[in-house]
């Protein structure tokens, strides 16, 4: 009787998803057309003002065609599009009629659509039934969707801590490998610890942890940004060049930050209109999509095995975690990660800085099996991404 109850439900939520979310007519199409064309350089915004309203007119109909619009790659699409779905529900609402709420459950559940879209067809439908967020957030830790994830796991661990159990330390460990904010990781990490337990965060977040420098080459008026010093297609750690003070080699080095800080005024010196490199090896099995992501203060290039994967300049704006994302494909076998730090010559207090962490993680920030090159008593050898070795861990 169950399993029929529960065959009839599913029934029910596809014929409404079917009957709220019916197939795009012309006009819904074009104008969502016209709002994917929007670029945050400003090109097609002429178009997007009477394509918003012609797709707001199109009422509920118009409701999961521009939510299944949503797109990460163009944020400026997407906010035209998110507030067109707002318009849409309150027009609805105001009219004295729900929303499909069982239609909007199942797009929440269905993780190919957009995270943005998900997160905001979620926020759709707790605002209609509160009790939507019980049936939900518990499926969601292991969600592709950030925001979806950070909200399921601090409903896990608010949970936890209300709980009367003696023990929860196998839980929060649990709940350590789904966390991916630094804030939650921190915090749980330092539960766990509380507890009895420990965790390795560098590992969790797959710093690198053992690179090899040199450095510093001339940028003089900011020239070594746009200058390929030889370094920048380096698939080895050989040769001598020529740098800013005279010849430069390259030299192992490994941080014992567990977030993988690497200070270069405290490794290669203090420098101004200096750049420097930095490279990792790293070893994976198979052929595979990562995120390289870099803190930084200062201007940076990302490189994996000779293609750019992202250049960003600017100085001294802050360093936010994760600040630069490259996204590339890692080959069988050895694959070169290079990163080119620069520095320019402001002078006040609060522009010395020059520093970098990088990772290297899957689409959620989460670990991938990759292990890199390491050099521990003159030899080298593979071990995990983010490994800190024994004699490093004694500050």
């Amino acid at each position: 009787m169950q399993a029929r109850k529960t065959r009839l439900g599913l029934a029910a939520a596809i014929v409404l998803t079917a009957t709220f979310a019916p197939a795009a007519d012309d006009d819904t199409r074009r104008a969502i057309a016209t709002l994917q064309a929007v670029t945050k350089e400003g090109r097609g915004n002429e178009d997007a003002a009477p394509a918003w309203k012609t797709l707001v007119d199109q009422g509920i109909a118009a409701l999961f065609p521009a939510l299944e619009a949503f797109d990460e790659q163009n944020p400026t699409a997407t906010n035209w599009l998110r507030t067109a779905v707002d318009a849409i529900a309150e027009k609805h609402r105001a009219a004295g009629h729900k929303l499909p709420a069982a239609a909007l459950e199942e797009f929440v559940k269905n993780t190919r659509h957009a995270p943005s879209a998900r997160r905001h067809a979620y926020e759709l439908l707790v605002e209609q039934d509160a009790t939507a967020k019980d049936r939900l957030l518990p499926s969601c830790l292991n969600d592709p969707s950030p925001d979806l994830r950070r909200e399921a796991i601090a409903q896990k661990l608010e949970r936890l801590e209300r709980s009367a159990r003696p023990s929860i330390q196998a839980d929060l460990e649990k709940l350590f490998t789904y966390a991916r904010d630094k804030d939650q990781v921190d915090a749980i990490a330092k539960k766990i610890e509380d507890h009895g337990g420990q965790v390795r965060i560098s590992e969790h977040f797959g710093f690198v942890t053992h690179v090899w420098l040199i450095g510093p080459f001339d940028s003089t008026g900011g020239k070594g940004f746009a200058q390929a010093y030889p370094p920048e297609k380096a698939r080895d750690t050989t040769g001598s060049f020529q740098g800013k003070n005279g010849p430069v080699a390259w030299a192992p080095f490994a941080t014992t930050d567990k977030y993988g800080k690497f200070d270069l005024n405290e490794l290669l010196g203090k420098h101004k209109d200096a750049v420097a490199y930095a490279l990792a090896v790293i070893q994976t099995a198979k052929e595979q999509p990562c995120e390289i992501r870099v803190t930084s203060p200062t201007a940076i290039k990302i490189f994996l095995n000779g293609q750019k994967l992202l250049a960003h300049e600017e100085y001294h704006h802050g360093a936010a975690f994760d600040a630069y994302i490259g996204r590339g494909t890692l080959q069988p076998g050895e694959n070169v990660v290079v990163l080119k730090v620069c520095q320019n010559n402001q002078t006040q207090s609060w522009a010395q800085a020059w520093f970098f962490q990088m990772r290297i993680c899957d689409a959620t920030g989460g670990p991938l099996p990759l292990e890199q090159k390491v050099m521990i008593d003159g030899r080298t050898k593979f071990v995990p991404l983010g490994f800190l070795a024994p004699q490093e861990k004694k500050k």
